[in-house]
Formats: C-alpha cells, sequence, structure tokens
C-alpha cells in the first residue's frame, strides 16, 4: 500500500515537472524543472528496486542538469 503512494507521488511529480519544464518561459528555471523530473525518475527506479539505474539516472543525468545550469548561466545574460 506504501509502495503504491509513494509510486502515484512521484508519478505527479513527473507529470506536474514535466508540463512546468517545457511552458517555462525561463532557462533556469526549466533545467530545475527537469532536475526534478530526473530525481523523481531516479526514485521510481529505486522503488522498482533498480539501484545500478538509480544510481546511473541520478549521476549521469542529473549531473548533465548541472552541467546545463553552469553554460546556461555563461551563455545568457
Amino acid at each position: 500500500m506504501a509502495e503504491q503512494i509513494i509510486f502515484y507521488i512521484l508519478a505527479l511529480i513527473i507529470a506536474v515537472f514535466s508540463v512546468m519544464a517545457v511552458t517555462s518561459g525561463r532557462l533556469i528555471r526549466s533545467a530545475t524543472y527537469l532536475l526534478f523530473v530526473l530525481l523523481a525518475t531516479a526514485g521510481l527506479y529505486l522503488l522498482l528496486g533498480y539501484t545500478y539505474l538509480f544510481a546511473v539516472q541520478t549521476a549521469v543525468y542529473a549531473g548533465g542538469i548541472m552541467v546545463l545550469f553552469i553554460f546556461a548561466i555563461l551563455l545568457t545574460q
């Protein structure tokens, strides 16, 4: 029962923040929303018991968003 509640919360987070990432007008906010989507996806992997995919999702994709932050700050005014 608790796993279903956690799943629905993570699914809601993914749905809401993915829409917000696409509709946001500012680059930094959009990248932040994408970071939340990727972390919630990593949470789904952890819920399923895929610890390796959780670690890869967190390190590679969430780390890539940090690089996107740096480039967004450097290339925009």
